[in-house]
């Protein structure tokens, strides 16, 4: 955890993150990214492209077709597309989310949620399900370009190129204007109130995911648009 982002934390009276993360949360959001009892991408993709699946998960993972069976093709294609990036990654996926919260219980900070893991859930679901299996396909038969991109989005985060950070964040849904609007757009928009009642109320420090920040309707730009001055804080490697 960078020593600037525990210093901010420290300064801070209330802290927020997305939504809840609790063990009926975690149910909840299981429920959402998984096919319905009796479905998988087995029973709703064509064959051809199941088995298209199923040999790029055993060529770049090693996962044999009987484990994907039991264990992945039960998984809608958006969590399926977000897991391969993680994958890749092995060790080095880091849930800052989780560590701040536990970090602002430490200091006796006030801490909220934005939403209900259930309003995720609803965001998740309104992307077109055949919309998903497109930026499936897209995704795998792109995956070396989709890593190299992963790397850009890191090396532009550290230069604070929220433009390219969010364009980049996009890519594996194959920037999806339904996705966009559903999952980011009204989402931003229910939370910045919350937001803006908290700043007012007290410091606060606001946890949340970075493409949530840029674009015409990202928190940021949202927050300009009210007077706020925004100040980017450079942090240790």
């Amino acid at each position: 955890m960078p020593r600037e982002a525990v210093a901010g934390l420290k300064s801070c009276k209330i802290f927020a993150i997305e939504d809840q993360i609790d063990h009926k949360a975690q149910l909840e959001l299981n429920k959402a990214v998984h096919f319905t009892k009796g479905k998988s991408l087995a029973t709703e993709l064509p064959a051809i492209d199941y088995e298209r699946i199923l040999e790029f998960f055993e060529k770049e993972f090693k996962i044999s077709k009987a484990a994907f069976d039991k264990s992945y093709a039960p998984m809608i294609p958006l969590a399926l597309s977000i897991n391969m990036t993680r994958m890749s990654l092995g060790e080095k996926v880091k849930y800052y989310d989780l560590e701040l919260l536990l970090l602002a219980k430490k200091y006796k900070l006030k801490t909220y949620s934005l939403e209900t893991i259930e309003r995720e859930s609803q965001a998740i679901q309104a992307f077109p399900m055949k919309d998903q299996e497109i930026a499936l396909l897209h995704s795998i038969n792109n995956f070396e370009k989709q890593k190299s991109e992963y790397k850009q989005l890191e090396s532009a985060y550290i230069q604070g190129d929220m433009d390219k950070v969010f364009e980049y964040s996009l890519h594996p849904t194959e920037n999806n204007p339904t996705f966009i609007e559903e999952f980011y757009t009204k989402r931003n928009l229910e939370w910045f109130p919350k937001i803006e009642s908290m700043m007012k109320e007290a410091p606060s420090f606001i946890a949340i995911g970075v493409s949530h920040l840029e674009g015409e309707k990202g928190i940021l730009n949202l927050l300009k648009e009210k007077g706020y001055s925004i100040t980017a804080i450079k942090v240790s490697r």
